[in-house]
């Protein structure tokens, strides 16, 4: 697969406003970027790696202990098989399985684990890592369109935002081939979502028009990075300047699994999103609620 060097912004930058301009350029063009000097400790957060390898390694019986009920709690477990069929294969699926935590900072204890309960308060404080760090991107992104500095971030006070431990696997007696996808291309919903892979890249990207001679661009694993990913909300709530960015897992031939942390940010269910292109433009579009736009999303597919 061909690379590109995607755009790598360092949040030690002391130039704020060339720090926000950085950004919204990256999020113009691409919908994603790398950060450095983020502030997390990527240490900690292979210790998570670890608690997410003690519960997936679980009997099946005892992770669907935990399965996700709709209408109840947001976290629990998820295990999908029916994402997209190899293409030789109709009746063979890829695995994703899922375990999301929700609520902070006092998540629903039943619904978690004892393989993640007994390191709560370390996923308490990588919680807390990320959320901050989300209200910093979107922060620049309001300075960078000269809006008040918490245009964006007052709404996000981190109770609709939840950490999602993901791992794809390749179904046992299935060759691997170099053109297999293993999920269908989706853009998320949310505004930002922060992406940690661990020690070999599964994640890509659809590339801007700029870059149209590559299908798909690989996000290569760096130590000392972390991944950001521009979600639809945020499109939406912008007046479409930033981009979403659409992407795909696929692993590579020779691997048989994979694994993610993924950080998703999303506004206050009540929070209105103005979108300032509508006021610049004149129009007189009804204001819809970020709980409104969840629902609309979710009827549509990813």
């Amino acid at each position: 697969m061909k690379s590109i060097e995607l755009p790598c912004i360092d949040l030690s930058e002391e130039n704020t406003k060339l720090l926000a301009t950085l950004v919204v350029d990256a999020c113009k063009e691409w919908g994603f970027f790398t950060l450095k000097n983020h502030g997390i400790k990527l240490d900690d957060v292979q210790v998570l790696f670890k608690k997410s390898d003690d519960f997936f390694n679980l009997p099946t019986e005892e992770k669907e202990k935990y399965v996700y009920q709709v209408n109840a709690s947001p976290s629990g477990y998820s295990r999908h098989t029916s994402e997209r069929s190899y293409p030789d294969d109709s009746n063979t699926k890829p695995v994703r399985e899922f375990y999301d935590i929700a609520r902070f900072p006092n998540p629903d204890l039943e619904t978690i684990s004892p393989a993640f309960r007994e390191r709560l308060p370390e996923l308490k404080m990588f919680q807390k890592q990320c959320h901050d760090l989300s209200l910093r991107i979107l922060e620049l992104i309001a300075l960078a369109f000269e809006l008040p500095q918490d245009f964006y971030s007052k709404c996000h006070s981190s109770t609709e935002d939840f950490v999602r431990f993901i791992k794809y696997v390749v179904p046992e007696g299935k060759e691997h081939r170099e053109d297999d996808v293993d999920t269908d291309s989706h853009f998320d919903y949310g505004t930002i979502s922060l992406l940690f892979q661990r020690e070999y890249g599964c994640l890509q990207i659809q590339p801007p028009k700029s870059h149209a001679t590559v299908d798909w661009v690989r996000v290569s694993v760096d130590k000392e990075v972390i991944s950001v990913n521009v979600a639809d909300m945020l499109h939406f709530w912008t007046g479409g300047r930033v981009k979403s960015s659409i992407h795909q897992i696929r692993i590579e031939p020779h691997t048989r699994e994979r694994q993610l942390i993924a950080y998703f940010a999303t506004p206050d269910l009540d929070c209105p999103l103005n979108r300032i292109s509508d006021k610049e433009d004149g129009k007189n579009t009804k204001t819809i609620t970020a709980r409104e736009y969840k629902e609309k999303r979710s009827q549509r597919p990813s």
